[in-house]
């Protein structure tokens, strides 16, 4: 079933909704909780709270892709779960680098007090709109899905040095735009 038809279920309230969401996305939902949270346990409990949040949120919200909203869910709940367990120093540790790494690129400890997420959220987006597709691909891979440097290597058949100097190119070019834009 596709998106449009899943989400014309939950404008229904159909229930059937969560169980085609769970069929099309349910591997990929708890693929992404399970590298954030190293827990089969947490990932399941924050899969399954992502899914009631997706029914609470449709309708009103009409996302144009069911994927990336269910996965915006499913991070935004497991980096939730991270600071709630006081994991972030430890079962976190991949997620703790990546985050780090943006937040020297936003140069500010503390990210949502020098400039509102959604502020951020928006530049971000603009600017990967600008790049190519691969470098756009990797950057979402490493800091919004927490895949690790070598897992990305692999779905796109290079190294994990290319990975790096991708992603550290990305990083200084972010990092010069959102000053261009006034945000740093």
């Amino acid at each position: 079933m596709n998106d449009e038809a899943i989400i014309s279920l939950y404008w229904k309230r159909d229930s059937d909704a969560i169980a085609q969401t769970e069929a099309a996305y349910g591997p990929a939902c708890r693929a992404l909780a399970g590298r954030i949270l190293r827990s089969r346990e947490d990932a399941e409990e924050c899969v399954n709270d992502s899914y009631y949040r997706l029914w609470d949120s449709i309708p009103p919200e009409k996302p144009q892709s069911l994927s990336a909203y269910l996965s915006r869910i499913v991070r935004n709940l497991c980096l939730d779960r991270l600071r709630e367990l006081g994991a972030m120093k430890r079962g976190g540790a991949d997620v703790t680098v990546a985050l780090d790494e943006l937040q020297n690129v936003c140069g500010s400890s503390d990210v949502e007090s020098s400039l509102s997420a959604r502020e951020l959220g928006q530049a971000v987006d603009r600017f990967l709109r600008t790049q190519p597709q691969r470098s756009r691909n990797v950057f979402l891979r490493r800091y919004f899905y927490f895949e690790t440097r070598a897992e990305i290597a692999h779905r796109y058949g290079i190294s994990s040095a290319q990975v790096s100097v991708i992603l550290s190119r990305v990083r200084k070019k972010l990092r010069a735009y959102l000053m261009k834009e006034g945000l740093l």
